[in-house]
């Protein structure tokens, strides 16, 4: 999977995102040993520099689809990286999702407390709501909750909107197609939450923080 960084058809997912990189080193700084999780892996294009930064030190844990978790967690062993939990990828079903692995680890007691969260999955609501709600309770206090794409909508995408993808007009009403649905998702679960504190936005991603009191 690895490979398919900064090739033809792959510019967008190639980007790493930078936040995640510096949330992860400031992590580092009083934690030696800190548990990451990914949600929506790509081709690995931050899961890679993550990696390297943390050395094999800590945990990271991967919420994708099934065959993208297995291939970029290889293409990782075969890099060195042994500290990866790859057994949370979801089958090609139309229903199962990341949101459903993530409570199944949680009900399991196989969720552990992490020191950051990089959601980047499906940036639709009907994902990412259930999948915020489980992942902020298992937030350390100090640990940060990293979404991309504030400003996606389903009408913006290249692949995805109605023109391009007739079915979308199908699956979605026209408010849903237009709805920034990361953004509703923020302001619905993280924005009212007193536990967290927005950080900021830098770039396209939002940056929320546990308090520690």
């Amino acid at each position: 999977m690895l490979e398919k960084i900064n090739t033809k058809g792959f510019e967008t997912l190639s980007r790493a995102d930078t936040s995640v990189i510096k949330y992860m080193s400031e992590v580092l700084r009083t934690n030696p040993n800190p548990v990451f999780i990914e949600i929506g892996v790509g081709v690995g294009a931050t899961t890679l520099p993550t990696a390297e930064l943390m050395n094999n030190r800590g945990s990271m844990l991967l919420f994708s689809r099934e065959r993208d978790v297995l291939e970029l967690t290889s293409d990782l062993k075969k890099r060195g990286f042994t500290n990866i939990d790859s057994n949370w990828g979801s089958p090609a079903k139309i229903y199962s999702g990341y949101h459903f692995e993530l409570a199944r680890a949680a009900t399991d007691g196989l969720l552990p407390k992490f020191d950051l969260a990089y959601i980047d999955g499906g940036h639709v609501f009907h994902l990412d709501a259930p999948a915020t709600c489980i992942l902020k309770e298992y937030c350390k206090p100090g640990g940060y909750m990293i979404f991309d794409d504030y400003y996606w909508s389903l009408s913006k995408s290249p692949s995805m909107n109605p023109a391009k993808r007739p079915e979308t007009a199908i699956e979605y009403d026209p408010i849903q197609i237009e709805t920034c649905h990361v953004q509703l998702v923020c302001k619905c679960f993280m924005d009212t939450d007193h536990r967290f504190e927005r950080i900021g936005l830098e770039q396209n991603s939002v940056i929320f923080r546990r308090k520690t009191d």
